[in-house]
């Protein structure tokens, strides 16, 4: 895995609103790094497409305020199973995500359930769990 501030350097937006790791295999540790960056506080957009976060790396970004202005956030095969459903679905600084992508993950029609039912979630208009 390649250093997370180089990265970020690399494929983030010159705008700062767009970062996309599709691929980078960052893993659960990678994402609690990236949670930390300050340099992330515009970003809108999040491709973490098959990075391999799991439930523990849903944990990081959900619980971190840093993604607070996240508008699209894609978590495409990622092995995230009910739990990440369930933070992702009582996300606190989520207030302003609309689309949320969890194609090729692990999660059952309880966790697909509370997802639907969030009132965290508020403005969320697309939320795609089949391709």
């Amino acid at each position: 895995m390649s250093n997370i501030e180089d990265l970020v350097r690399e494929n983030l937006s010159t705008d700062g609103q767009v970062l996309s790791l599709k691929a980078k295999f960052i893993r659960e540790v990678g994402a609690r790094i990236l949670a930390k960056q300050e340099s992330l506080k515009g970003l809108q957009a999040l491709n973490l497409q098959q990075c391999h976060i799991g439930d523990d790396g849903v944990k990081a970004i959900t619980d971190s305020p840093i993604f607070s202005n996240l508008r699209t956030l894609n978590l495409t095969s990622n092995g995230i199973g009910d739990e990440g459903a369930r933070l992702l679905a009582n996300a606190k600084y989520f207030k302003n995500l609309r689309s949320l992508q969890l194609v090729v993950n692990d999660i059952s029609e309880d966790g697909e359930k509370l997802l639907r039912n969030s009132i965290s979630l508020i403005k969320l208009t697309s939320l795609k769990f089949r391709v």
